[in-house]
């Protein structure tokens, strides 16, 4: 019995230690045009994970939200300058996950203080959907969770009919 009861508190504090993502749905509008999005983050190990993952799906990724700047007279005294969006849609991302050897896990994932992911329409200024997390990610045997394919899900969801 007491095996048992062990093997029980084991178990729900390796799966309380995963990171899933916690997906909102903050609009019912569906993605419009081609699968593309731009990146608003930093470039660390767990983006670039994040980054091929949308590859996978079909996306094409874009680095930077926008790369042009645009100066436009909007009046005789007045000259408003403003950066471009390369593409509708952006995906910004924020948290943190230690880099260092002793927070790393062994199989190449991450353990996140935070991760918080939005999809946002430039054109409406809306955003479209979030997804938010902390724990391990993929790759952090044996308390592994699913916060980079719940990303990818929330976001491909997006352009699906």
């Amino acid at each position: 019995m007491k095996q048992n009861l062990a093997a029980l508190g084991l178990a729900v504090i390796l799966l309380m230690g995963c990171a899933t993502g916690l997906t909102t749905r903050l609009s019912e509008a569906k993605a419009e045009g081609p699968r593309v999005i731009a990146l608003d983050a930093p470039r660390t190990p767990w983006v670039v994970e994040i980054e091929r993952r949308l590859r996978e799906a079909g996306f094409q990724v874009l680095r930077r939200p926008s790369i042009r700047t645009v100066k436009e007279q909007t009046s005789t005294e007045r000259t408003e300058i403003f950066r471009e969006a390369s593409t509708r849609y952006v995906l910004t991302i924020d948290g943190r996950a230690p880099l260092d050897f002793m927070n790393r896990c062994i199989g190449g994932g991450f353990k996140f203080d935070y991760l918080s992911v939005d999809v946002v329409d430039t054109v409406t200024n809306e955003t479209l959907v979030n997804v938010s997390g902390s724990g391990y990610s993929e790759g952090c045997a044996p308390a592994s969770g699913t916060i980079f394919r719940d990303i990818t899900d929330a976001v491909a969801s997006l352009w699906q009919k």
